[in-house]
């Protein structure tokens, strides 16, 4: 656990001082993002003067960041959202054994001397979620659309270690679908790789369809129902048409936010934060 100083410790629940260390989350658009106020709350209950924030960082911008970070004590690391994901693995100066299987990381630890540590948790985020939500994974057959992007990846590779019999990766990349499977069967040998079709009990939507009302559902309503566990990792406001489709016919359904939510554990270790 990271040793808390007299600079960590909350003075007041809403005050920020030059003392107050931050945890952004970066991403390009962050308006949708859930995880602050769930980080926030832990850092209050905790007493521990962290706050994270949502920042706005294009593409183009990144690099920049990733300098002030490197540079300004005020910022123990950060969150990191679609589009920065694979960028950033690219980035940093070491990562961990699991962000560097995956080839793409979702959080970055900033050491004491400045250098930068990748490490990517959205697969056992999600893991959390779907326990949470009194879902099963062992045993199971899991269908991950957009299964070679970074969510995808980390999510497979989890769910992988949680005991999945089978999954199925569907990505429109076909050349990050094929690294994603590779990565699968040379890493975990006792999951079966199923081709696209096979019905499944988890469905994940591990693409940006849905941040749009008017994007398309990337499941129908048919292999919906053949599922009992619906996942979205799109976060926004209001509820995604995949899960307002799965609550209808009654299935356990883990959002963006659930996903967000669990995050803390997994991102808050790595930090050195959590208990």
């Amino acid at each position: 656990m990271r040793p808390v100083t007299k600079a960590g410790s909350r003075t007041s629940s809403s005050e920020i001082t030059a003392s107050t260390r931050l945890f952004p989350i970066i991403g390009a658009p962050v308006a949708g993002v859930f995880s602050p106020p769930a980080f926030n709350a832990w850092f209050k209950a905790q007493n521990l003067d962290y706050r994270m924030v949502a920042l706005e960082i294009p593409p183009d911008g990144l690099m920049v960041f990733l300098d002030l970070l490197r540079h300004s004590p005020s910022l123990i690391g950060c969150s990191v959202t679609y589009p920065h994901k694979q960028v950033a693995f690219d980035s940093v100066d070491r990562k961990t054994d699991r962000a560097a299987r995956l080839g793409a990381l979702n959080t970055i630890r900033r050491e004491a001397d400045g250098s930068l540590t990748g490490d990517a948790t959205d697969g056992a985020a999600m893991c959390t979620a779907i326990a949470s939500a009194g879902g099963c994974i062992a045993g199971a057959t899991a269908r991950i659309l957009g299964g070679g992007g970074g969510a995808g990846q980390a999510i497979a590779d989890a769910l992988c270690m949680a005991g999945i019999a089978q999954i199925i990766l569907e990505d429109l990349d076909t050349e990050r679908q094929a690294q994603v499977v590779k990565t699968c069967r040379s890493h975990w040998p006792n999951v079966e790789i199923m081709p696209a079709g096979t019905p499944a009990d988890i469905l994940i939507n591990a693409t940006i369809l849905g941040k749009n009302v008017s994007d398309l559902r990337p499941f129908t309503a048919e292999e919906i129902g053949a599922a009992k566990i619906v996942c979205d990792v799109v976060t926004r406001n209001g509820t995604t048409a995949l899960i307002a489709e799965a609550a209808r016919q009654g299935k356990i359904t883990v959002t963006g936010a659930d996903m967000g939510a669990g995050q803390l554990p997994s991102q808050l270790a790595f930090l050195g934060l959590w208990p």
